[in-house]
Formats: structure tokens, sequence, C-alpha cells
């Protein structure tokens, strides 16, 4: 099976168009935008597509254009826990490239999905060309650190209907124009879709929030449901 699977690339895609390149990993200036824009490949994903797979070794980096991509991992009961989403302007593979270790998730497409992906060899000779990288990518690092710990400590001591709670705050505040199914709710809070459904049933009964329309759910009243996910 291949790292990367990309079914629809366009490597004469300008750097000078990208809207996103300020806030980039690697666009930092236009030196480095020069290197880029000779090693670069864009590639396209349909939603529910993976982008790489956990195990497979690191064949460079990827920084999301648009879209959005959710990284996950599999329990050895077979169940899918989302680690982490990331939308444009984020990058994905940096850390298994540097610290020479396999991906230890798999990246899915959310939603139609543009990625700019760069091969290890030119990574490494942008790194070698611009050292000062390495200090806006350690911050870049420290900052996924800080919300693994945060993602992680809010969920430790919390039962199921506090963390799905919790998954609808967070969801709603980063990404309110995404509908979620109730398996990526299940992913994200740490339980089964089963439970999902219930909870949000719950919810609904209790005036916390309203799905009358089918995959969408709307809040209705935030500071309850805030009180519901004890934050």
């Amino acid at each position: 099976m291949s790292d990367v699977k990309a079914p629809n690339t366009n490597p004469h895609s300008h750097c000078a168009s990208c809207t996103i390149r300020g806030e980039s990993l690697l666009c930092a200036t236009p030196d480095v935008q020069e290197l880029v824009e000779k090693a670069r490949v864009v590639c396209r994903f349909k939603p529910g597509q993976t982008i790489f797979y956990a195990g497979n070794d690191s064949l460079g980096i990827f920084t999301i254009q648009k879209g959005l991509v959710k990284l996950e991992v599999t329990s050895p009961t077979g169940s899918a826990h989302t680690l982490r989403l990331v939308g444009a302007g984020g990058t994905l593979g940096y850390r298994s490239l540097f610290a020479n270790e396999p991906y230890h998730a798999s990246a899915v497409a959310v939603d139609d999905c543009e990625l700019c992906f760069l091969p290890k060899a030119s990574v490494m000779e942008i790194f070698k060309c611009h050292p000062d990288l390495a200090m806006k990518l350690l911050s870049h690092i420290s900052k996924d650190l800080r919300m693994a710990e945060e993602k992680w400590l809010g969920q430790m001591d919390k039962g199921a209907s506090e963390r799905i709670a919790e998954a609808l705050l967070f969801l709603q505040e980063h990404f309110k124009h995404q509908n979620w199914t109730r398996r990526e709710i299940a992913q994200w809070a740490g339980t089964t879709p089963e439970t999902v459904i219930r909870t949000l049933a719950q919810f609904e009964k209790d005036g916390l929030i309203d799905q009358s329309d089918g995959r969408s759910i709307r809040i209705l009243l935030k500071e309850k449901l805030q009180e519901r996910a004890q934050i």
C-alpha cells in the first residue's frame, strides 16, 4: 500500500496564487517560496480518501491549501479515534519526517481538500539552506503538543455524555460550517456512534440542541451545554 495516495495532482499551480502561504510552516520568505515552487506537487482528495496511512514511512510534508483533514488512529479493538483536525494553512507529516519514524496516525480528508506536497529531500534541503525555519517548526510542534495535552486532560476524567457535549462545543467553535456525522463525533469524543445518538437525543429532549433537519446539529443553550461538558 502506498504512503501517498494522490488521485489528482497538479504540479503547475503557482505559489503566488496560494492564499495561505503566509500561514504555511515552510513558505516564510520569498527565497523559501522559490525553493518550494520548484519541488512541490498539488494533490487533491475527495471526502473519505486517505492521504497517508499509519505505519507507512514518511515521504515528505503536506500543507493544506483548502479543506479539512482528520488525523486518526485505530485502537486494538478496531475503533477509530480522531486525534486532531487540521484546516487550511496546517501542516501534516512533519513529526514523523524529522523523527525518522513511520506515521503514527492516518490522515483522512473530511471534505474536498487541496494539499501541497513537498518530498523529503526537498524539505531537508530547505531546512539546510534556511536553518532559521527550525524555530518556526519548534513553535509549531509546541502548539500541537499543547492542544493534544489539553484534549487528553479534558477527557481523562469525564464520562461519555460530558465528552460528547465538549466535542459539540469544540467542533462548533472551530469548524462551525462543517456538518459532522455521529460517527465522526464519536471518534472525536472517544465513544461509539450508538452512544452519541442516544446522548444527542437526550440533549435535544433537554432543549440544549436541535437536530430536526437531519445531519446538522444546532446548539440552542451554549451555557447549559458547557455545564454538561464540565468546562
